[in-house]
């Protein structure tokens, strides 16, 4: 398919996000397609549209081995649930180890994403052409500025950028879809164990940090190319 972002832009910004997946897969077919989730407190939302539209689409989801429990078991929950088959992206282990025992999540946590989850993704996407997100403009500032279609090394397709939080809520309630079990214990957004705390939307990601990504969505790291040493 020849397209242009402007073009691809203008055609999907009129359409509800069930629309937008559906004329997405029309345009580009159901293979070579990465989608990617972090099975987090608002995951449940793109998740239940794919598996209307798309019940072949597998899920890719970065397991950094430092999650909550509740967040493997809402993800084997919602698999059940909806149908989909989950493909779990990990980390190389002796880089893991090493982020593990040198606890570089508090020395320096851009790196330590770089590791665990940053690079994982990167090693697959060269297998497919295009990415869909669940990413949302109201999370944080930097993704306000995120349109429908992007290009960062690949094409990015982010169908529910511009939903509001209203939305996503009044969808789950009407579908009756079940949350994120630390949702309910004050958590407004869910990453590591390490890298969480309780909080209102996004604040409890990296408290007192600046960093407010983990660096899948942003230009590609310039610590890429590190060598980890013991």
């Amino acid at each position: 398919m020849k397209y242009s972002l402007d073009q691809l832009n203008a055609t999907y910004q009129p359409l509800t996000p069930l629309m937008r997946l559906q004329r997405f897969y029309q345009d580009f077919g159901k293979e070579k397609v990465l989608v990617t989730s972090s099975f987090g407190t608002s995951s449940v939302y793109l998740l239940s549209l794919i598996s209307t539209v798309n019940k072949s689409q597998k899920i890719h989801f970065i397991n950094t081995r430092f999650l909550f429990k509740e967040t493997l078991e809402y993800k084997n929950h919602l698999a059940r649930l909806l149908e989909l088959e989950v493909v779990d992206v990990e980390p190389n282990p002796l880089d893991h180890d090493f982020t593990q025992r040198n606890a570089t999540w508090n020395t320096d946590p851009d790196f330590c994403c770089m590791i665990n989850k940053v690079e994982p993704l990167n090693k697959i996407k060269p297998q497919y052409n295009v990415w869909v997100t669940g990413l949302l403009a109201f999370q944080n500032s930097h993704r306000k500025s995120m349109k429908l279609f992007e290009f960062n090394g690949m094409l990015k397709f982010n169908p529910i950028i511009d939903v509001s939080e209203q939305e996503v809520e009044r969808y789950i309630r009407t579908h009756n879809l079940p949350r994120h079990p630390l949702l309910a214990q004050g958590y407004g957004s869910v990453g590591c164990v390490h890298c969480t705390v309780k909080g209102a939307g996004r604040s409890g990601r990296w408290a007192g940090k600046s960093k407010t990504e983990c660096g899948l969505h942003l230009p590609p790291f310039s610590k890429s190319n590190v060598k980890l040493s013991a």
